[in-house]
């Protein structure tokens, strides 16, 4: 940048972003056959919104398998945190998480526009939200690739819970 150029969440013309026309049904598809738990994307939420350590809008887990001596990652959403990225978004840019993750297994869109990328993926690869009522998750996050027992691994979701068996990078 040569320091005459503004980004686009530092315009300050009174108006912000909000004459865009943000999605009425927005989706978030997250590709479990493509994510590898490097957390580029929790890292990117919580500095996009100065969340605090042990706070988590969005977190990957890693999951034990109970099959074989591996790791599932999943990508979770908190259904009270998680705006999908509203400021950015009102100034026609992807989430922080979809735009940091390097394998993009996050796609956001319209879910009501058929012609959108992640409506396509969504018919394509039939996904599915996850069956987990106490992990309160975020509306509108549908997976690609997610297993029966993972549906009962997450427990609370994005909070931390002793139940949890997998890594934590962080804590309270």
């Amino acid at each position: 940048m040569d320091g005459g150029e503004v980004l686009p969440w530092e315009i300050r013309d009174g108006r912000g972003g909000q004459d865009r026309d943000l999605p009425e049904d927005p989706a978030m598809l997250v590709d479990l056959r493509r994510c590898i738990g490097c957390h580029a994307c929790s890292i990117a939420c919580k500095t996009e919104h100065a969340v605090p350590l042990g706070t988590f809008r969005m977190r990957v887990r890693w999951l034990p398998r109970p099959d074989r001596p591996t790791i599932a990652f999943v990508p979770l959403f908190d259904g009270s945190l998680c705006d999908f990225g509203v400021n950015r978004r009102s100034y026609g840019m992807q989430p922080a998480c979809v735009d940091a993750c390097p394998t993009h297994a996050l796609t956001f869109g319209d879910a009501d526009d058929p012609e959108a990328e992640v409506a396509r993926l969504t018919r394509d690869h039939d996904a599915k939200p996850l069956n987990a009522p106490e992990a309160n998750l975020k509306d509108g996050v549908l997976y690609i690739g997610a297993e029966e027992w993972q549906h009962k691994a997450i427990h609370k979701g994005c909070e931390l819970d002793r139940r949890d068996e997998d890594i934590i990078y962080e804590q309270r």
